[in-house]
């Protein structure tokens, strides 16, 4: 079979994640999906970055801790626009500056490339996510966790991609087949390991969870860290490994 790879937030073993560099690198090595994760600044800006806080992956301009959290919501883009997000992988990546999604979408439009926008945007804000992604002709993908959402954005994008990473259940996925159409569905969920400890038993792998799935639509596993985790996730013949 033939795999496809999603790039977590970009790709964070070599580059500085969720930054414009890890993007650059994730369509150069030919990554079928790009994940990121929006985020709305004070001034609405959306910007891209995992944590509400900037303070694990960013640095001040010289490089130094930054003193106390500092949340993106807290701050407008041009505040944000002060500290590095690229200096704590090396000095190649001094001055790499926290992106916007608008930078991001520009550069993928024209390239086989899906990017995968994570559900940081709240569902009552996502207006402000898809008036962003409208602008561009990128292909991309939501990520929902309920039917609500799912609704939301289709409301205004009939057609729009999503990946559904919610309750897996045969009910559940009904709801969600129902609304979805095959080619415009995955469905995604989590290898049962300890770093996931801490995720609902029914967004977890097993051999059964995964056939149910694969009943249903692509099934995505998330997020696989490690080379032997690859292999554990091959196992249940999923249609896109994140990695």
């Amino acid at each position: 079979m033939k795999y496809q790879f999603r790039a977590h937030r970009g790709g964070s073993s070599y580059t500085p994640e969720n930054t414009m560099p890890a993007f650059i690198e994730a369509v150069r090595l030919g990554f079928e999906y790009i994940e990121t994760d929006p985020q709305l600044t004070r001034d609405g800006v959306l910007v891209l970055m995992h944590d509400s806080s900037i303070n694990r992956t960013c640095r001040n301009a010289d490089g130094s801790a930054i003193d106390g959290d500092v949340y993106i919501k807290d701050l407008t883009y041009e505040e944000l626009l002060q500290y590095d997000a690229g200096i704590r992988m090396g000095e190649k990546f001094k001055g790499t500056k926290i992106p916007t999604l608008d930078e991001l979408l520009a550069y993928v439009e024209g390239k086989d490339v899906i990017v995968e926008l994570d559900k940081k945007v709240p569902t009552a804000e996502i207006d402000r996510l898809i008036d962003v992604v409208l602008r561009y002709k990128a292909k991309v993908s939501f990520l929902c966790a309920d039917i609500e959402r799912i609704q939301r954005i289709q409301s205004r994008i009939p057609d729009a991609n999503i990946l559904y990473e919610g309750v897996i259940s045969e009910e559940m996925l009904q709801k969600v087949t129902a609304l979805v159409a095959p080619e415009h569905l995955i469905i995604g969920c989590y290898l049962d390991l300890p770093n996931f400890a801490w995720l609902e038993e029914s967004r977890k792998t097993s051999t059964e969870r995964c056939a149910l799935i694969k009943k249903y639509g692509r099934l995505s596993i998330g997020n696989v860290n490690h080379t032997f985790d690859v292999r554990m996730a091959m196992q249940y013949d999923p249609d896109i490994i994140e990695i």
